[in-house]
């Protein structure tokens, strides 16, 4: 030892004392007791363990497989010369371990494009013998997942676990426990209580339950007991559902792969102020009702908000957070690594913020906070940290290749973990398609509605349309897309580029969309007029409203009352900000009002037999438009209102939205 552990401690202390506190990082090299620095805190937690004679994974600060002087001298250096947080890249993390009467082991490392040939290739490595290490692999998949180091903002830690049997061996590899069931409860608690870079386990089973397995109770028990939750523990009669399986558990990680940065903007008050921010639809009536919300006590010493519970989402940010800056009398606090647990996105709009009113038991509105005076909402890609645990053991037969198949379908999966499905790119500018299930609607109205004059005769006749599965663009085309593709603007309303493009042709649409296949190698078009109709009704989650969403147009839709009424000295006049107003049942936006929306089909007359997949008449002269525009009154905004135009037609609230 370099200098003798009391003067060390001495030497240190005084140090420090005059280095004063280090910002918290949850990802230091050394920080044995994760209070987020490195001190004598952590000599003494090692030192404990170097006199307790036993071994702990946390204080082994130089990975070399035992607890001793070295790692004080360790902790010494990085004490001396200050802590170092690693950095790495973002993306998806994966070890993979197939397990038999041996441990095949791939070591974590960085999952994409140029790597995943060698996972897949491990995989195909893998050979079947005798035994099954079951507990013991997770046991060291868990060993792997404390001691390596990864990117600060990873979100997601998974365990997923494929077996075909009950464990055969794990006793006989420790001496910490008598029987099979006392390891598996000690691995049960262990997936609840480990956390890296304070993130929890998921931990996911599927076992295949073939003829030879005579001890279901047991192969059951086991996979609860190596799950983190019930839900997580899959069992499946053939490998393609075990398969199916495995792909689900993939879908759902890689629908977990972004995390949103909310920053609040509020007037500071009293000290023991309880505030609570909702960011759902909820009303004073229904805000006790709410199902997301971020609640705290407010410090008006250190400008602060503790005791803070989050609902509905999980959270980096911590039970306290203080202000990252103070202006006058509003105080700004930051909330980052939020994903909600309903998968959805924060809508900024939505945010209200609450006070508790003790005496009277209610919340009530602040009169000085705004949504809208808000940053936008951040949103950026987490990265993950999976074990892929894999059976191998003889009795696997013939499912060990579909075995090696469904592995290698998990793995290309999550190669694309930092890729949202049905987002793309184009020169910078990114845009969403969302995926409509297929399924069988009533197209048009009956003809009472046309009798009380409420609908038009080309809405005639009421006729069953059944669709196969396609996507649709989540809002119309926006002119920064437009530009990105055309190179120019053409829009009437300009001034900001996420308005909707508009002054274009459906000659116009059909070039952008060839530029669009060009760029993309997709296949890019219109949306005949019975997708668009089908997906402004909300597809198969549809709730029959008259609008896109809401019975109230004012609710989804920019039109004649909010946005020509207003006059031309407005700032409302015109068209708006894609995405402003509330999505329908599928996510949608501005399906009606805003521009009117181009679709592929000749404008005609509707059958009145049943159609798979319509693409309109065969000829005509004018084009389909739906959607109605920001000067449409309300019974033109309807979903099932048809507007027409020629093909060369253009005007200042006619647009567009991609179907794929």
């Amino acid at each position: 030892m370099r200098l003798t552990t009391l003067f060390s401690l001495i030497f240190l202390s005084a140090v420090m004392a005059l280095a004063g506190p280090r910002p918290y990082s949850s990802n230091i090299v050394g920080d044995v007791n994760a209070d987020g620095d490195v001190n004598i805190a952590d000599i003494n937690a090692v030192i404990d363990v170097i006199l307790g004679g036993h071994f702990d994974l946390k204080c082994d600060v130089n990975d070399d497989g035992d607890v001793n002087i070295a790692d004080i001298n360790k902790l010494i250096d990085i004490i001396l010369r200050g802590p170092v947080v690693p950095t790495a890249e973002t993306g998806m993390y994966m070890g993979i371990i197939g397990y038999n009467q041996t441990l095949t082991t791939k070591e974590l490392s960085l999952l994409d494009s140029t790597t995943v040939a060698e996972f897949n290739g491990f995989v195909n490595s893998l050979e079947t013998q005798p035994g099954r290490l079951l507990y013991y692999s997770v046991d060291k998949a868990l060993d792997a997942l404390g001691k390596a180091q990864y990117p600060e903002n990873l979100q997601n830690v998974a365990v997923v676990t494929f077996t075909e049997g009950v464990d055969q061996g794990s006793l006989m590899m420790t001496d910490k426990y008598e029987t099979e069931g006392e390891y598996a409860q000690a691995l049960n608690a262990r997936i609840a209580d480990q956390r890296v870079y304070g993130r929890s386990i998921k931990a996911y089973t599927v076992g295949l339950l073939n003829e030879s397995i005579r001890d279901t109770v047991k192969f059951r028990n086991n996979l609860y007991a190596l799950a983190s939750d019930s839900t997580k523990a899959m069992e499946a009669n053939t490998m393609a559902e075990a398969n199916t399986k495995l792909q689900l558990i993939a879908d759902d990680l890689v629908s977990r792969n972004m995390s949103e940065t909310l920053t609040l903007v509020f007037p500071g008050v009293g000290t023991g102020t309880r505030i609570r921010f909702t960011l759902d639809e909820v009303d004073e009536e229904t805000v006790d009702e709410s199902q997301v919300y971020i609640e705290g006590t407010f410090s008006l010493k250190t400008r602060s908000l503790t005791n803070i519970t989050y609902q509905g989402m999980t959270c980096t940010a911590g039970d306290s957070v203080a202000a990252s800056s103070v202006d006058g009398m509003f105080v700004t606090l930051v909330f980052g690594g939020i994903q909600l647990d309903s998968e959805d996105r924060i809508v900024k709009k939505n945010i209200k913020e609450w006070y508790w009113i003790e005496d009277q038991g209610i919340w009530e509105a602040s009169t000085e906070f705004s949504a809208s005076r808000l940053p936008d909402v951040e949103s950026t890609y987490s990265s993950a940290l999976v074990m892929l645990l894999l059976d191998c053991s003889s009795v696997s037969g013939q499912n060990f290749n579909e075995l090696q198949a469904a592995a290698n379908s998990f793995i290309e999966r999550m190669e694309n973990y930092n890729t949202i499905p049905g987002m793309f790119t184009v020169n910078g500018v990114s845009f969403q398609m969302v995926s409509i299930e297929g399924g069988t609607f009533t197209m048009g109205v009956d003809s009472t509605a046309v009798e009380m004059g409420i609908a038009n005769v080309d809405e005639l006749p009421a006729h069953e349309v059944t669709l196969a599965a396609y996507s649709i663009g989540q809002t119309e085309v926006t002119q920064e897309l437009w530009q990105a593709v055309m190179g120019s603007n053409p829009s009437s309303f300009t001034g900001d580029p996420q308005r909707p493009v508009e002054q274009v042709s459906w000659e116009d649409c059909q070039e952008f969309i060839a530029r669009l296949n060009a760029i993309t190698g997709k296949n890019f078009r219109l949306p005949t007029e019975a997708e668009w109709e089908y997906a402004a009704r909300g597809g198969n989650k549809s709730n029959g409203t008259i609008y896109a969403g809401s019975d109230d147009l004012e609710d989804v839709a920019w039109y004649y009352t909010n946005s020509y009424a207003v006059g031309t000295e407005s700032a409302d006049y015109g068209t708006h900000i894609v995405g402003s107003k509330r999505g329908n049942e599928l996510g949608l936006y501005d399906m009606c009002g805003n521009v009117f929306e181009w679709c592929q089909d000749w404008y005609g007359a509707y059958p009145e037999e049943a159609q798979d997949n319509p693409v309109g008449a065969e000829t005509g002269v004018r084009r389909v438009t739906r959607g109605g525009g920001w000067y449409s009154i309300s019974r033109d905004s309807r979903i099932t209102f048809r507007g027409n135009e020629a093909p060369t037609s253009r005007s200042y609230a006619l647009g567009l939205r991609l179907a794929l």
